[in-house]
């Protein structure tokens, strides 16, 4: 029965969305029929009652056989009584399509088996209820993905989820915006790439978006964007904690619409995302100090190789293959970024598959040994420090990361050769102010200067090759020793030369010039030439801040 106080009409489409079973269909399935207004739900059957209570503007649920041959009779009496749609749950016949097409009725076709009385009642309690039954449904979407969690079938499982309760395509992506759980369209496979790429660009984000703290403080729900690539989307922040931790949209073609059902679906299912995430975070923070504990196991050299061998199959890692040690850190500067930031760094580009490697996390540094290919090269070590050291410096371009490399070390009783040996690399970069990767191989003869640190015969040989220039340098406030080492960096090439240090020809000639008068130097001796290198190399090792 209808109530004495109607609440507002609904339109079939909305009914169709938010209270009918899903794969559900109206016939004709165009503007016209979805737009159309329903105010009340009734059910009837075949043939129909004379005191059928069927009004304008009703939604009526017939109880028929696509057979029975009083259906068009039955139609007839429907529209007559003005039914804004005929809902039923067989395949309407070509013959029931063009009577109810020629009086303007739509034909709602719920699936096959779908019971006709709960749906009628999931619609009486939409028209009359609206808020209610969406927070019911709100309720029931979220237990639907938050148990697909607990059944640990992952992130995939629910973004298929959301794409089967909205129809649509669904993409999750993490904080980087690379995505990790995709529910694709099954054609336009090229466009659809395209649209990946777009929402890949962190000005796609809504306004404000990027700051990650910021849209976690806010409570920023779902926004609605149309995409360049033709596409639309309704797009939501997945939030953790105090920061949002990746980004959820449900995303239609151009011919497609997002409506009230897919903002509902979203905001439940950027929840149980959220939830899967966490779980994927502490899973990740358990492996990692659990590698870290193989890491410092296999460093202190106390734990039997039989029992290492079986610690490596534990947390899943290859040690049969070469490895090579990696170590980065920030250099000693006021208020450098946080070890936290570079660990995120590393973690990152080791995560986008650069290489397959174990993270060990210290006070002050972050190592990471590197499985080799089988070429034994260093290629993919020196890869990946490479984009470690691109990324630190596209983030923070005024700082230099250090970063040493050591040499392969064929088994895993060698890794802790190849960790001292990166750890000389990185001091010698710390040293000498030398940003990006450094190979202990290419050490050269600082491998020798080292040994030599803080013997007297050191200082002494720096002071009596250079002195005079370091004293003039201080008295002047010049820098005839930093022109010295350009000179020898660039092999006597004085137009390099005077590129490198942005200064003109003439300057540098001038400049060697008086290098010339003050040491006393003959550079066109290659022993003076040698001694000269060796002493510069020195002094930058005893005062690397004089650079």
């Amino acid at each position: 029965m209808k109530s004495e106080s109607m609440p507002a009409p609904i339109s079939l489409a909305q009914i169709i969305r938010l209270a009918l079973p899903s794969g559900t269909k109206l016939r004709p399935a165009n503007a016209e029929s979805r737009n159309k207004q329903a105010q009340w739900a009734v059910v009837v059957g075949v043939p129909v009652r004379r005191d059928a209570m069927v009004e304008q503007g009703d939604v009526v649920f017939c109880a028929v056989r696509s057979d029975d041959p009083q259906w068009l009779d039955a139609v007839d009496q429907l529209i007559a009584a003005g039914a804004v749609a005929v809902a039923m749950n067989v395949p309407p016949t070509p013959a029931m399509l063009k009577k109810a097409d020629a009086a303007g009725v739509p034909l709602i076709v719920l699936p096959e088996g779908a019971n006709m009385r709960q749906a009628h009642r999931a619609t009486i309690t939409f028209i009359s209820n609206r808020d209610a039954h969406i927070a019911q449904l709100a309720a029931e979407a979220y237990h639907s993905f938050a148990q697909l969690s607990a059944e640990s079938k992952g992130l995939t499982a629910i973004v298929d989820a959301m794409a089967d309760m909205t129809g649509h395509s669904v993409v999750v992506q993490d904080k980087r915006l690379a995505p990790i759980a995709v529910n694709e369209p099954d054609n336009g496979r090229e466009k659809w790439q395209k649209m990946l790429a777009e929402i890949a660009d962190v000005e796609t984000l809504p306004s404000g978006w990027a700051d990650r703290k910021q849209v976690a403080a806010r409570s920023i729900s779902v926004e609605c964007q149309r995409l360049k690539s033709g596409y639309s989307r309704l797009v939501m922040p997945i939030v953790v904690g105090s920061r949002a931790r990746g980004y959820v949209s449900v995303i239609a073609s151009g011919e497609e619409e997002l409506d009230a059902l897919d903002a509902l679906v979203i905001e439940q299912g950027a929840g149980a995302c959220g939830l899967e995430m966490s779980k994927a975070k502490a899973v990740s923070e358990a492996t990692k100090r659990s590698r870290g504990d193989f890491l410092d196991a296999v460093l202190a050299g106390a734990v039997p190789q039989q029992e290492i061998k079986r610690w490596a199959e534990r947390i899943g890692h290859d040690i049969t293959a070469p490895h090579a040690a990696i170590i980065f850190a920030w250099p000693e500067i006021s208020s450098p970024p946080t070890l936290r930031r570079l660990e995120t760094i590393v973690n990152g580009e080791i995560g986008m598959g650069r290489a397959s490697a174990l993270t060990r996390v210290t006070d002050s540094e972050i190592a990471a040994f590197v499985a080799l290919g089988n070429d034994g090269t260093l290629k993919a070590a020196r890869a990946l420090a490479q984009a470690v050291c691109d990324q630190a410096s596209k983030e923070y371009p005024k700082i230099k990361l250090l970063c040493g490399l050591g040499r392969q070390a064929a088994a895993v009783a060698e890794w802790r050769v190849s960790h001292k040996e990166a750890g000389q690399a990185v001091a010698a970069a710390r040293r000498t102010g030398e940003g990006g990767p450094l190979f202990f191989g290419d050490l050269s003869v600082h491998r020798l200067l080292f040994q030599l640190e803080g013997h007297p015969e050191l200082t002494g040989f720096v002071h009596e090759t250079l002195g005079a220039l370091i004293e003039y340098d201080s008295a002047h406030n010049s820098s005839l020793i930093q022109t010295l080492a350009a000179y020898f960096a660039h092999h006597g090439n004085l137009s390099q030369t005077a590129e490198a240090l942005f200064i003109h020809r003439n300057t540098l000639q001038y400049r060697m010039d008086r290098i010339a008068e003050i040491s006393g130097f003959d550079l066109d001796n290659p022993e003076t030439r040698l001694a000269v290198q060796l002493a510069i190399k020195a002094y930058r090792l005893l005062h690397p801040r004089a650079q």
